[in-house]
């Protein structure tokens, strides 16, 4: 191989690398959906607290379970759809499904903790109510990780939103309206952004 031959090689690899750089992020569809869910989950929660929705504290338990399987059944199908869409061994695709998992399975946690310790005796019930401002701190922390990533300066903009709200919450978070606080929050930090991800989305597969 001749050094010029070398040279061409090179530069293809490294054109081929930054095109991976800068292949479109894929996630949109997870944020507009968990994200359209947790938004209509949070105001429902808010009109029952507040007796509008005269259900009763025992609907909250069906509310947030349901939220779980039906955001989880329609995050698994919606993997289904990224099978065949290019770009997705990208550096930034990469890293967005590493983060946000993550992120979920932490948020699990903590909710299964505080469970225990309201069905033990151990925690007020009220106590849930910091799954908020923690909740808004994972979505910053995934945002502004993947925005490093995938080298998207504007991805973080819904983490910094995700931050504001997470400071509104903790501002409000022994009150009933947290969950309109929160409620905004993920639809700015959340449903736009996945909105406007899925217009960049690449229409062809391979």
């Amino acid at each position: 191989m001749t050094r010029e031959e070398m040279r061409s090689d090179l530069a293809y690899l490294r054109e081929m690398a930054e095109s991976g750089a800068r292949a479109p992020l894929l996630g949109g569809r997870f944020a507009l959906w968990w994200g359209s869910l947790a938004t209509l989950v949070l105001i429902a929660h808010w009109a029952i607290v507040t007796g509008r929705l005269p259900l009763g504290s025992e609907a909250l338990w069906i509310l947030w379970l349901g939220f779980i399987a039906v955001g989880s059944a329609g995050s698994a199908v919606l993997g289904v759809t990224l099978r065949a869409k290019p770009g997705l061994g990208s550096a930034g695709n990469r890293a967005s499904s590493a983060v946000w998992p993550a992120m979920g399975a932490g948020l699990l946690v903590f909710w299964l903790a505080i469970t225990a310790g309201v069905m033990t005796g151990r925690l007020d019930a009220l106590l849930f109510n910091l799954m908020l401002p923690v909740a808004l701190l994972g979505y910053a922390i995934a945002w502004l990780t993947t925005a490093q990533m995938a080298r998207r300066p504007a991805l973080f903009v819904p983490g910094a939103v995700a931050l504001a709200g997470m400071a509104g919450c903790v501002i409000q978070v022994f009150t009933a309206e947290v969950y309109l606080v929160a409620g905004l929050a993920v639809f700015l930090s959340t449903v736009v952004p996945g909105l406007l991800m899925m217009r960049g989305e690449p229409q062809d597969t391979v």
